[in-house]
């Protein structure tokens, strides 16, 4: 939680998907190495998803890409079909959403996925 906690200051105070990496790089490997684990940390995703501020979009999308989680991706198409609070978020939820898929349009901004 410390390291997703330090990608949402990072994303705060800079601009561009290349300075969160590093912290999002961490948070997989920390949840990679601990299945344990898991529930926990979907419980936390899908709280950050209830009210996206800068940097969850990110974090789901970078996380969800590699490790699929069925129970995040339900409560995100469910966000996306029963609207909670800003709608405008929406649009936030379907970039997320996309991350699911092995076509993500946004995984260049990442190095990781890129081939840089």
């Amino acid at each position: 939680m410390q390291v997703v906690q330090g990608v949402l200051a990072t994303a705060e105070e800079t601009c561009g998907a290349e300075a969160l990496e590093p912290g999002l790089e961490r948070a997989l490997e920390i949840l990679q190495g601990s299945p344990e684990l898991r529930g926990q940390f979907e419980s936390r995703l899908i709280a950050l998803i209830d009210s996206p501020e800068e940097g969850v979009v990110e974090i789901v999308s970078f996380l969800m890409h590699v490790l699929r989680w069925g129970t995040v991706r339900a409560a995100v198409e469910e966000r996306i079909g029963n609207p909670r609070g800003n709608v405008s978020n929406i649009r936030l939820y379907e970039a997320m959403l996309d991350a699911f898929s092995d076509s993500w349009r946004d995984r260049d901004l990442f190095a990781r996925f890129s081939g840089a």
